[in-house]
């Protein structure tokens, strides 16, 4: 299924093989470029199927192609949110590191801790109301409050647009444990400290466009990352062989995470 977002007109979904076109004239797309997003395994959509007659309307929250999906379905009082992996088969768990497109930025444990404890006066809140109550940029509250969902203290409302004080474990994980989600976290963070990222970066529409270069070993890459508003990584390409091999369906490479985290040290 492809979701075809132009500037200014209504949203419109294609289904393949056959290309029948949906248009919803209902939902007009208020991005400034034009774009395309295909996600795969649509039959989990019948999910949402007895909903239908119950709800007052779908709010779909799409990350990308091949990356997951969202469906938020109105029901009045409350509201029923279904999250789909980019195909069936994708492995939200393992394989995903979704958590790496978050807001990466390097924020010390006390600055997160500060955070986490103003949150948990109120138990829910955004970045924009933390970041007045604390005096800190949106930047490193967004940062800090992705390291306490990755220890499974915070989850974040899609609906609402919020976080919520969640935790998962009777005791709390280790934050100095969990200071890298995934191999490709820690290898970008070398990288830097190795000083072998150089980057160069404008800004456009409200998204930052971050160009690297990464020397490692007798290679150099060339690396783009695109950063929106809310420090979230929307795009990016690299010529690496894991790149290559998955684009961002897997999460961003270590060169283009590299490329993404040196920004915070500029």
């Amino acid at each position: 299924m492809r979701f075809i977002l132009e500037p200014g007109k209504p949203v419109q979904a294609v289904f393949e093989p056959w290309y029948e076109t949906l248009t919803f004239h209902r939902s007009v797309y208020t991005g400034s470029e034009s774009k395309t997003i295909r996600i795969w395994g649509r039959r989990r959509l019948l999910i949402l199927e007895r909903l239908i007659p119950i709800a007052k309307n779908f709010r779909v929250v799409l990350l990308g192609n091949g990356l997951p999906s969202f469906y938020i379905a109105d029901l009045g009082d409350m509201a029923f949110t279904l999250g789909l992996s980019g195909w069936t088969t994708n492995d939200w768990s393992r394989a995903g590191s979704f958590d790496l497109m978050a807001p990466r930025g390097n924020v010390d444990l006390l600055t997160q801790e500060k955070v986490f404890n103003a949150l948990k006066e109120t138990w829910f809140g955004t970045p924009a109301e933390l970041s007045k109550k604390l005096n800190l940029d949106t930047a490193t509250i967004s940062s800090s409050l992705t390291s306490y969902t990755q220890a499974g203290r915070v989850i974040y409302d899609l609906n609402l647009g919020l976080y919520r004080v969640r935790e998962l474990t009777q005791e709390p994980l280790d934050m100095k444990q969990l200071r890298f989600s995934s191999p490709q976290e820690e290898r970008a963070n070398q990288l830097i400290a190795e000083d072998k990222v150089k980057i160069s970066y404008s800004a456009e529409n409200d998204i930052l466009k971050i160009q690297g270069t990464i020397q490692e070993s007798y290679v150099t890459y060339q690396t783009e990352a695109f950063i929106d508003k809310d420090q979230r990584l929307t795009d990016g390409n690299c010529q690496c062989g894991f790149y290559r091999a998955n684009g961002l369906r897997q999460g961003p490479c270590e060169h283009i995470l590299a490329s993404r985290m040196m920004i915070n040290r500029k």
